[in-house]
């Protein structure tokens, strides 16, 4: 019950550098009009470790944040043109792409994912995340998908 609190009603997907960022975004548009729910894009944008003896983690430049948010719109912009608009909004967060997809998970209705090569990301969004995972899985054959569901 205390996971409701916080809940709001939206998908969530996690949109990486990879070719296939195109394919999750059109995918998890699809669960959000489904669902007659937001969409948010959500890029992680990698920072450097902290060095050894520094009080702070080092942050992204103020240019690196600006053309992250303008790559992630130009994803975003084509779902908003489509018929039956769709409300689709950005963001990007500092952070390792796990930590920041699971922080996500917990005002999610559904997040969507792509696989990464070792599969870790998808992995652990579906182990510590609160909402159901979609896992867009990119292949030589054509795009399948996989709903984990939390019980």
């Amino acid at each position: 019950m205390s996971a409701e609190i916080g809940r709001r009603y939206r998908v969530v997907a996690g949109i990486d550098l990879s070719p296939s960022n195109v394919a999750i975004a059109r995918r998890a548009a699809l669960e959000a009009r489904l669902r007659e729910v937001p969409l948010v894009l959500v890029h992680a944008l990698r920072v450097p470790p902290r060095a050894v003896g520094a009080s702070r983690t080092p942050s992204p430049s103020p240019e690196l944040l600006i053309s992250s948010a303008q790559w992630l719109e130009s994803i975003a912009e084509p779902l908003r043109s489509e018929p039956h608009s769709l409300q689709v909004s950005t963001r990007v967060i500092p952070g390792r792409a796990d930590d920041v997809l699971i922080a996500e998970s917990l005002t999610a209705t559904l997040v969507v994912v792509g696989e990464d090569q070792c599969g870790v990301v998808a992995a652990e969004v579906n182990h510590r995340g609160c909402s159901p995972v979609l896992v867009v899985r990119p292949d030589p054959m054509p795009l399948v998908t996989t709903i984990q569901l939390r019980r």
